[in-house]
């Protein structure tokens, strides 16, 4: 059995923010499961969320931990996770579909962690990893750092009557979160009622646009049901003292992955009326909770991972109604049946109960060597071994270099079905940027896989490599596209409008380098491209080199370094290939991924 796990978790983890409550949840979690915890806090703005558990966990990532948990968005964080063989993807999601953009940080991760069963589903379709449902745990306010001796007085701040049947929602104002329909399902549920309340708490920016809402729905349907909207920050004792006070939860959601506040009432045993879709069904069900009616529909909502192929949940508002009247009207039953599931609910999710979890499925991942080989666990000797020659010759590039990870950092393999969404997304920036470029020439291609994506793209693209290995193992399908050749030696009868040198450049001394960028010149039109790790530091390159387990990075340099290089080697910038730079720079593909990329101008421009 073994005991003694290490764990470097990632996150947002003083936000005040759903993803920064899970993430302090998670971490309470796992330490009382008894899992030694460092944190690093991935948002670096200073702390939103007070939590004295996580401030004395907070230090620099132990890069020797058996595991590395990113906690989050995943784009947002798989720079970091790419550098290493032993991260856990983790995150949570709300429509039918994956955002695209995270299917290869996803797939970078040694497993995926989902807090719920519709994530689970959902996920699995789009990814090759495997997928664990960890569910968030039950979170008290005074696990947080909060105490109770402001109860009272954020009761009393509350300012309902002890007469009042309470309605409520904590929410942050925004479509998939439907305020409209909780405000408008009430209004027509209860029109008349002095003796009821819905009171909702919002993000202090939703202030105008709640109360314009309110009003537009109120007179639209003329309903004299009282509403109070509290656009406001609220700390945890608020919260609680709300939760507390409250008779009936309202979440006529489109779709949530988990919802906290939702969660947090059903535990208490709060009844609630919540659309009976996607995460939440984990923890509430149709016997002891009131769920509403729904239809599939389109995601109309504009964020940037939305689609228009995804759908999520429209709830049945008539229904809704009906339900928030039966809350009403037969409390006594209500209540029992919601008081009746919350100690399955507190039993199901406790910090405890939710870390062994975690902790039984670590401790298996190590028991059955699932973690795949990091640097730690190839023997010194070995590794000796297989440092290159330098220069490198060409049959170094060999399967311990692209599919065992022996060599490099692709421990699990350079494949298709792994990189395919970022070589398409590459062919993608460049068509961008290129939109006048026509026909490419990819200088260490290693499969095919950028020729493939250009050429998938329209685009008339040619590649080639030094690895005899790498090019008898691309796809048939792109491999008369690809050659075999020499850096020292490649030439081409025909000229390329673009020639694009990603990762292959820092591979060749600083001769071959400057050789061969001479001769390019002649094939090149409009532009080359190149992606190439830059240090302008020596700590900068340290901590690179920490993680960076590709024995073929020989010649790291600053930016200023092979600036001078291209131009000893006769390529240009001028004020238009400079603009081009920063455009390529600053796109969405090279900021994610911390590209560092050059541009200069070819025989047919400037």
């Amino acid at each position: 059995m073994m005991d003694d796990i290490t764990v470097a978790y990632h996150g947002y983890v003083f936000d005040a923010s759903g993803y920064g409550y899970a993430a302090r949840a998670y971490i309470h979690a796992l330490h009382a499961a008894g899992v030694s915890l460092s944190v690093s806090d991935l948002a670096g703005r200073g702390l939103q969320v007070h939590d004295n558990l996580v401030e004395s966990l907070l230090r620099n990532p132990d890069k020797s931990a058996d595991f590395h948990i990113f906690h989050g968005i995943p784009t947002q964080w798989s720079r970091s996770a790419y550098l290493l063989p032993n991260a856990i993807g983790m995150t949570v999601w709300e429509t039918d579909a994956i955002p695209h953009q995270w299917r290869n940080p996803l797939n970078h991760t040694l497993e995926v962690w989902l807090p719920c069963e519709h994530n689970v589903n959902t996920f699995a379709r789009d990814l090759m990893r495997p997928i664990f449902k960890l569910p968030h745990p039950i979170f008290p306010s005074s696990r947080n750092g909060s105490g109770s001796s402001r109860g009272s007085n954020a009761r009393e701040s509350l300012g309902i009557s002890d007469s009042d049947f309470v309605y409520y929602c904590i929410i942050e104002w925004q479509e998939r979160k439907n305020p409209e329909g909780a405000i408008e399902s009430y209004l027509r549920a209860l029109p008349d009622r002095a003796d009821a309340l819905f009171f909702i708490k919002t993000n202090p920016s939703a202030e105008k646009a709640a109360h314009a809402t309110l009003e537009a729905i109120r007179a639209r349907i003329g309903s004299k049901a009282r509403v109070e909207i509290r656009a406001e920050a609220w700390d945890d004792a608020r919260i609680d003292a709300l939760h507390q006070r409250g008779d009936c939860y309202i979440s006529l959601h489109r779709g949530e992955g988990w919802c906290y506040p939702l969660f947090e009432a059903a535990s208490r045993g709060k009844p609630v009326v919540s659309t009976g879709y996607s995460g939440p069904l984990d923890y509430l069900d149709p016997e002891s909770h009131l769920l509403v009616r729904y239809s599939p529909a389109r995601v109309g909502q504009r964020y940037i991972y939305y689609n228009p192929g995804m759908t999520w949940a429209e709830p049945d508002l008539a229904h809704a109604a009906e339900l928030i009247r039966q809350a009403f009207d037969n409390r006594a039953d209500v209540e029992a049946r919601a008081a009746a599931a919350a100690p399955r609910i507190r039993e199901a999710y406790s910090l405890e109960a939710v870390g062994e979890l975690a902790r039984k499925r670590l401790t298996g991942m190590l028991e059955t060597g699932k973690r795949p080989p990091t640097s730690r666990s190839i023997t010194r000797g070995k590794r000796d071994d297989l440092v290159p020659t330098i220069p490198i010759p060409a049959e170094w590039y060999d399967q311990d270099y692209f599919d065992n990870g022996l060599k490099s950092n692709w421990d699990k393999g350079f494949t298709w079905g792994r990189f395919g969404e970022l070589f398409t997304n590459t062919a993608a920036f460049l068509n961008d940027v290129f939109r006048d470029a026509s026909s490419y020439l990819d200088a260490g291609c290693a499969k095919g896989y950028l020729v493939r994506a250009l050429r998938e793209q329209g685009k008339d693209c040619w590649g080639f490599d030094h690895s005899r290995w790498a090019i008898e193992h691309a796809e048939e399908s792109v491999r008369p596209f690809l050659f075999n050749a020499s850096f020292d030696e490649v030439t081409f009868g025909r000229r390329f409008d673009v020639l694009t040198a990603f990762s292959i450049l820092e591979t060749l001394t600083e001769s071959q380098a400057l050789a061969f960028l001479s001769r390019a010149r002649e094939w090149t039109a409009h532009a080359i491209v190149a992606v190439i790790p830059t240090f302008e530091s020596e700590e900068a390159f340290r901590s690179y080199n920490a993680t960076d387990r590709d024995l073929s990075h020989v010649t790291m340099k600053s930016r200023a370094w092979w600036h001078e290089l291209f131009l000893r080697a006769g390529w240009r910038q001028g004020p238009m290939t400079r603009i081009v730079e920063r455009m390529c720079q600053s796109h969405a593909l090279p900021s994610r991924m911390g590209w560092s990329v050059y541009v200069y101008a070819g025989e047919e421009m400037e």
